[in-house]
């Protein structure tokens, strides 16, 4: 039978590699591993310089990875681009990428997709969605959505998962499509099946937040999103974990999910790194480890998270896990606070406010309270409030405080029942005073529980009663209040007073 002119080409290189090899011996007739390497890239280089395009695009490869040859990328696109006008497509989709990245070549958006059309033109599925990117973000091309959606319709119909999910998520957020929620969840399904680990997280969170129409289901959301995370997925890892956390979907199991968080964060996704560093400062995994929490806070906040760069601040702030150091705590928020994140602007009011590492400023704290109370954080609309109420502007501080105290904020309730019982700001209301108090002390105000047990003692607000202020009293001086203390012994004076 004729041999292809490829294979003659590449099987008289072989012979010819041979006639250099040391003479075989009995005991070592089959070349070493390192002997064989030589001679692959032997056969390869003499069958590309006679022309076959599979060696010319195998050479290409090997000097782009640095496999057997030193890395050269100007090599690998010597060799990539011959064969690339041969029609190889690889090729041509690897010659596109040298040329977007610049590597080994001139950086040349057009050239690149110019040969990106041709090897989409060709049928290759990892050039159609390549030059749907770039068509989408107009990079050497105009941008055309219409034409996007083309080429990645094209990829999905050849079958291509990775197309599949492309499409789906383009007909579920209507980009260059109608919004079609019904046609996403079809194509999503598809490459789901086809073991396409995006798709698989995709719809897994999908079915985990009730998404698109679909009702939560955490069983599926486990199933799907346990087939992607073992593939490597490392936003399924982290959503696996929640699940594994919270019992959602499957059993509840903290071991689990601290090794779903812990592989993620090592594959770099740095939300599963903030929320390894919020279970280890509580009691998630045992005791309170604030030194491991403050290590994946760093990790998380080196790779730009704005909740953990926060969370580490607050813990430079307050010497938990780390020495305490004003200066790194005002860096973390800062940089938190540059990228929006509204607890670090109650940090900073905070930390400006108390004059933590630097002089006292209520003007610059009041500026930062109130971009996170118009955010709807309780904690700096109560500060904020506070602050108007020092500055006599009761108006606008009976505002925030009142909003702030519906909000949960003890501080605030504790705050509006000083308002109410010594008339800053309304009318003065002992009764009014006196639930505030009591909402405020049962949170754990320190403050509202020796206030609350003030009323009681002295029966203002409401009915006397001793026992209860005693009460209040003991859990508002175990918290460390001296006043509380204070207010004790008092009561106790008047008890001994009035039995006599």
């Amino acid at each position: 039978m004729k041999s292809t002119p490829a294979v003659s080409t590449l099987l008289a290189a072989l012979l010819a590699a041979q006639l250099f090899l040391p003479t075989a011996r009995a005991d070592d007739a089959m070349p070493s591993a390192d002997e064989a390497r030589q001679l692959a890239l032997r056969a390869y280089t003499e069958a590309a310089q006679e022309g076959d395009a599979e060696a010319r695009f195998k050479l290409g490869w090997l000097y782009e990875q640095g496999q057997w040859v030193v890395k050269d990328p100007a090599q690998a696109a010597h060799w990539y681009r011959l064969a690339a006008d041969q029609g190889e497509t690889v090729a041509q989709y690897n010659l596109a990428l040298l040329l977007l990245s610049g590597s080994g070549v001139a950086k040349d958006p057009v050239q690149a997709v110019a040969w990106l059309r041709k090897a989409a033109d060709l049928g290759l599925s990892s050039a159609q969605l390549k030059l749907a990117e770039l068509l989408d973000r107009g990079e050497g091309v105009a941008t055309d959505s219409a034409a996007a959606v083309a080429w990645v319709k094209r990829a999905a119909d050849q079958g291509d998962a990775a197309g599949q999910n492309n499409l789906a998520l383009r007909f579920l957020e209507g980009r260059g499509v109608v919004n079609d929620a019904v046609q996403g969840l079809q194509w999503l399904n598809r490459a789901a099946e086809g073991e396409n680990a995006t798709a698989q997280a995709n719809l897994g969170q999908i079915y985990m937040d009730g998404l698109h129409g679909v009702a939560p289901d955490p069983v599926l959301a486990a199933r799907w999103l346990g087939k992607a995370a073992d593939k490597g997925n490392s936003v399924a890892q982290y959503r696996l974990a929640l699940l594994h956390e919270k019992g959602l979907g499957l059993a509840r199991d903290v071991k689990l999910a601290r090794h779903w968080l812990e592989t993620a964060a090592q594959a770099g996704e740095t939300a599963a790194a903030a929320h390894l560093g919020l279970l280890f400062e509580s009691d998630a995994f045992g005791a309170p480890d604030p030194a491991t929490a403050a290590t994946w806070y760093a990790r998380a906040a080196e790779a730009g998270e704005a909740l953990a760069r926060n969370n580490l601040g607050a813990m430079y702030r307050e010497g938990r896990g780390v020495s305490k150091d004003f200066t790194q705590a005002k860096k973390w928020f800062l940089l938190a606070a540059e990228q929006g994140e509204p607890l670090a602007w109650v940090n900073l009011g905070l930390m400006a406010e108390q004059g933590q590492g630097g002089p006292k400023d209520e003007a610059e704290a009041q500026t930062w309270f109130q971009k996170a109370a118009e955010k709807g954080l309780p904690k700096a609309q109560g500060r904020l409030g506070w602050l108007l109420l020092k500055a006599n502007r009761h108006p606008e501080a009976l505002v925030w405080i009142n909003r702030a105290a519906e909000g949960g904020d003890t501080s605030a309730q504790n705050n509006l029942g000083v308002m109410y019982e010594q008339g800053k700001g309304v009318k003065k209301d002992f009764t009014l005073a006196a639930r505030w108090y009591r909402k405020a002390a049962e949170g754990g105000d320190k403050f509202a529980q020796n206030n609350l047990g003030v009323l009681l003692r002295d029966g203002i607000g409401v009915e006397r009663n001793y026992s209860e202020a005693i009460a209040w009293f003991k859990r508002s001086a175990a918290q460390g209040y001296l006043k509380a203390q204070l207010s004790l012994a008092q009561l106790y004076e008047r008890m001994a007073a009035e039995k006599k």
